[in-house]
């Protein structure tokens, strides 16, 4: 993999990106080069806090951990190939497991059918995971909202609580003092962590 000049135009970045996630395999001098790479465009365009914030960067210095792939269906490996047990699991994105083959064969099916819903046209499998949902959920719960990510349903909880309640008088949430709910402007409001509050 070459480094990317700094003056590398939209096309050529993208380019480069698609040949990272084409490859295989990386050779020591590969490693070094997508770390020093990696840790530069955090740096440069993505957040430099991020970098002083995650251990897993702090600790690895000029080799911080840069992830390159799943290991298992609950690890992750670095470039350097360092295994690390994923607790996190991408917040629950990965609560089956890294690279499951019942999701890896559903996405590819999905993938070769249709990529995306037309917003337009009405979506079968929406309509059969609300299904499925109203199926598990208690009493007369039976409607499903869904969100792209925890801060998106957070941000829709709150409109809704508020929408159900304003025209009582009530306006007033309550946040337990530990809890992060995500970083947008509504879900920031419930999220005590002062580290995520205080730029705004």
């Amino acid at each position: 993999m070459n480094r990317l000049p700094s003056s590398a135009s939209a096309l050529a970045c993208s380019a480069h990106a698609l040949n990272l996630i084409e490859k295989r395999t990386l050779d020591h001098e590969e490693m070094k080069a997508l770390n020093r790479e990696v840790i530069e465009y955090f740096k440069e365009h993505v957040n430099p806090g991020f970098l002083e914030y995650r251990k897993s960067v702090t600790a690895g210095g000029d080799y911080g951990a840069v992830e390159w792939q799943a290991g298992g269906l609950n690890t992750l490996v670095d470039t350097q190939g360092q295994e690390f047990i994923d607790c996190l699991g991408g917040f629950g994105i990965f609560n089956v497991g890294h690279r499951n083959p019942v999701v890896v064969s559903a996405v590819q099916n999905q993938l070769a059918k249709q990529p995306l819903h037309s917003q337009e046209l009405l979506d079968p499998l929406r309509a059969m995971l609300a299904k499925t949902l109203a199926a598990l959920t208690p009493g007369k719960l039976k409607y499903s909202f869904f969100c792209n990510s925890g801060t998106e349903s957070v941000e829709a909880a709150l409109k809704l609580a508020k929408a159900y309640q304003s025209p009582r008088g009530k306006f007033t949430f309550i946040a337990t003092s530990g809890a992060f709910h995500g970083k947008s402007l509504g879900a920031l409001s419930a999220t005590a962590k002062s580290t995520f509050r205080k730029p705004f």
